[in-house]
């Protein structure tokens, strides 16, 4: 008697999500509030962080620009970008956070210039993870920057991730640092200037390398949010 074979199909659909083949094809990321994250998913968020809180701090302290705030190598925003596409709603709390502390009180910031400063890193962040959940499946790139070094997905790399954000949220910052720290409002030009080619460049090359590498990794084990803040 003949006996059937397994439809491997259907082995497919069974699979765990982690598990899965090409399972980044079939996971759908939006901003729906679904409820709130798991543990796991909490401690990857509390990591990142803290990760980019002194990231910041040492990048403003160690390489700084012409006048406090600005860093001329702000490495910690190529692991920002990549933390606010992987951990949706909770990357505007890891940008605030990671500025208003790292980049603010840590510098040496009093509390008033801080808070208001730290919504630069919200702009920074926030902006790009809007973007790619809104778009990335209506224009055919993943939705967490895996496909980065394809040429669609580096285009939508630049136009969503790397200039807006940046370019705004330099804005924005230097605003801050004149207005209440400060800074001299000659140097605002210049100091914008280098913050956006630094964030630019940056986030190209590390935040790049991240998505592409580690964007698997980090999905594969369930840590990434899939809906707003789960």
């Amino acid at each position: 008697m003949e006996q059937s074979l397994p439809d491997s199909s259907k082995e497919r659909r069974d699979a765990p999500p982690g598990l899965a083949e090409h399972v980044s094809t079939r996971i759908n990321y939006s901003l729906r509030f679904t409820g709130w994250p798991t543990i796991s998913q909490i401690v990857a968020v509390a990591v990142a962080t803290a990760v980019y809180t002194v990231l910041s701090w040492i990048a403003v302290i160690s390489l700084p620009a012409a006048y406090a705030g600005v860093s001329t190598v702000f490495l910690a925003i190529g692991f920002g970008v990549a933390f606010s596409l992987w951990f949706g709603g909770w990357g505007f709390v890891i940008g605030y956070i990671g500025n208003f502390v790292g980049a603010g009180l840590m510098a040496g910031f009093p509390l008033l210039v801080a808070a208001p400063f730290g919504v630069s890193d919200i702009i920074q962040l926030g902006l790009p993870m809007l973007l790619y959940r809104l778009f990335a499946a209506r224009f055919g790139v993943s939705p967490i920057g895996k496909d980065v070094y394809t040429l669609r997905g580096f285009i939508f790399f630049l136009l969503c991730a790397v200039l807006p954000n940046n370019i705004i949220g330099g804005l924005y910052g230097n605003f801050i640092l004149v207005a209440l720290a400060g800074n001299n409002p000659h140097l605002f030009m210049l100091n914008w200037f280098i913050w956006v080619l630094s964030n630019v460049v940056v986030t190209i090359v590390i935040g790049s390398i991240l998505l592409s590498t580690l964007g698997p990794i980090v999905e594969r084990f369930g840590l990434t949010i899939r809906d707003a803040l789960r």
